[in-house]
């Protein structure tokens, strides 16, 4: 994917993310201990455009949650950079840099049922990061809770304003989740997610709210989700990712069309289609994903790979760019 550098919003390089292994009482009493860390996020890279929504997918375990916590600093990154608008925010130390980092760059959960405070309105909620990011009168912070909620399709907003989140439904919930991320009109937003909990009838609705924020807000969307038939509707581009890593990013349509990663392949197979003349041929993996704590040498697919050969065992391959202009890490494209 070819972005020009002064349009990127944010830009991850080689970014880390290694959760220590705590010692377990026997062996620290016996002394025989080795530094261990599960390698939730080893070694990512990848951009976002201002209105564009990059998808990003893969199994549950992957990272692909880690990722997007960790790039809006709700963890420490163990190594690499994150670039927002050219300045490196993975350095950002004290609360004044990652407040002003956070006015620009926000995430919306899973759950809104765990991310909102149940003893909080609708209005209480929506109006909090607004008090924190913007010193305007009480009147300017109301007028910009009803434009979130207008844009979040919660309308009339006057409805909402005095709810608490148990008189809401889920589809109304994430709404106001996404509302309260979007009040103080971020450049970028995480998208954790966000439907993976809705009925099928309201998920159409979230995810064209999402494309809305993206071509009319020109916000840079990360996309997180491990249903790849969501990604078509709303993503320009797509990362698969396993066990910590990219092994395939490309546009929408030619990661979804026709995949180059044996792994990825496993992935689209699973989509569902219309019933007709246009059928995939399903590919089961063998095994279990590996242990992210002892990932196997060369190649952490191989184990589950079905065209894995010797140079897979001895080497890890990296994201080389192929002539369509996608990327894939894959010995048999070196």
């Amino acid at each position: 994917m070819d972005h020009n550098m002064a349009s990127k919003v944010i830009e991850v390089k080689g970014l880390k993310k290694w959760f220590p292994l705590r010692r377990s009482f026997f062996s620290a009493l016996f002394g025989r201990w080795e530094h261990r860390y599960l390698k939730a996020v080893d070694g990512v890279n990848f951009s976002v455009n201002p209105g564009e929504v990059l998808g990003l997918a893969g199994e549950s375990g992957c990272g692909k949650t880690t990722t997007g916590m960790t790039i809006t600093k709700l963890y420490q990154p163990t190594s690499g950079k994150i670039l927002f608008h050219q300045q490196d925010v993975a350095a950002i130390e004290g609360r004044k840099g990652l407040k002003e980092f956070r006015k620009n760059a926000q995430i919306v959960f899973q759950n809104p049922y765990e991310s909102l405070n149940p003893r909080f309105t609708v209005l209480q909620s929506i109006e909090e990061p607004i008090k924190i990011h913007y010193a305007v009168s009480r009147e300017e912070r109301h007028k910009m809770v009803i434009l979130a909620l207008e844009r979040a399709g919660l309308v009339p907003p006057g409805y909402f304003l005095d709810r608490y989140p148990h008189e809401l439904s889920g589809g109304q919930l994430q709404r106001v989740a996404i509302a309260r991320a979007i009040s103080i009109e971020p450049a970028f937003l995480v998208a954790d997610e966000p439907v993976s909990m809705l009925d099928v009838s309201i998920r159409a609705g979230i995810l064209n709210l999402l494309r809305y924020f993206s071509r009319e807000l020109h916000m840079g969307i990360l996309y997180i989700s491990h249903d790849l038939s969501t990604m078509k509707h709303i993503c320009n581009s797509i990362a698969i990712m396993y066990l910590g890593r990219i092994v395939e990013m490309g546009v929408s349509q030619q990661v979804l069309n026709e995949p180059r990663h044996p792994y990825a392949k496993a992935l689209v197979s699973a989509v569902p289609l219309m019933r007709g003349r246009f059928q995939r041929k399903r590919i089961i993996l063998e095994g279990a994903v590996p242990n992210p704590i002892d990932l196997p040498a060369g190649c952490r697919f191989r184990p589950r790979c079905p065209k894995a050969e010797k140079v897979c065992r001895d080497e890890e391959p990296e994201l080389m760019l192929l002539g369509d202009g996608r990327q894939v890490a894959c010995h048999l494209y070196h």
